[in-house]
């Protein structure tokens, strides 16, 4: 099926999750420029081969571009894939795990041949979409106006409660899982 947006591939998916039937769509964007303004992206899926470490340096390169040079919040999986050939790897585990932590994204390695992992893939990045999206949801409802008093009372404490909010977001950003394909 061919995108109308300048020869782009798209491959669409059904995928069930809690009962509930999605369908997602993929745009292949490896090789093209295209303008993000133009497509709604619900996620990115990076995804690099395990045995060529060329395709591992574009990936670094698309996450940095993603994360500081596009600056999306959107939900970023990283994919190894080809982990069937195991005597050809040039990527270990522990070094994609580390690239994914750094440019805070989820991790999971395939095998499109041997259908390993893939459909856990595909729930993973259904449930970040959804993760992320019930978070921004959460962000944007307003909050219950409080009466004077409790506003009073909650004013007093924002700052500490600021400051601990801060330390302790610093502290689970740095033991945050990139495994983990089921939670932020």
């Amino acid at each position: 099926m061919k995108s109308p947006l300048s020869n782009t591939e798209e491959k669409t998916v059904s995928v069930q999750l809690n009962g509930e039937e999605s369908t997602m769509e993929f745009l292949d964007l490896s090789y093209q420029e295209v303008d993000l303004d133009r497509i709604r992206v619900d996620a990115y899926v990076v995804v690099f081969s395990v045995a060529h470490r060329d395709t591992f340096a574009v990936a670094t390169d698309t996450l940095k571009d993603l994360r500081n040079g596009l600056g999306t919040d959107r939900a970023v999986l990283l994919v190894g894939n080809k982990t069937d050939l195991v005597r050809k790897r040039k990527i270990s585990n522990s070094e994609a795990r580390q690239l994914a932590t750094h440019f805070d994204c989820k991790y999971i390695e395939t095998s499109v041949v041997l259908n390993h992992n893939i459909d856990e893939l595909l729930v993973g990045i259904l449930k970040q979409i959804r993760l992320k999206l019930d978070s921004d949801l959460r962000q944007e409802s307003p909050q219950h106006s409080p009466n004077r008093r409790n506003k009073a009372k909650r004013d007093s404490l924002s700052k500490p409660k600021e400051l601990l909010r801060k330390i302790f977001k610093k502290y689970s950003r740095a033991v945050k899982s990139c495994d983990n394909l089921y939670r932020l």
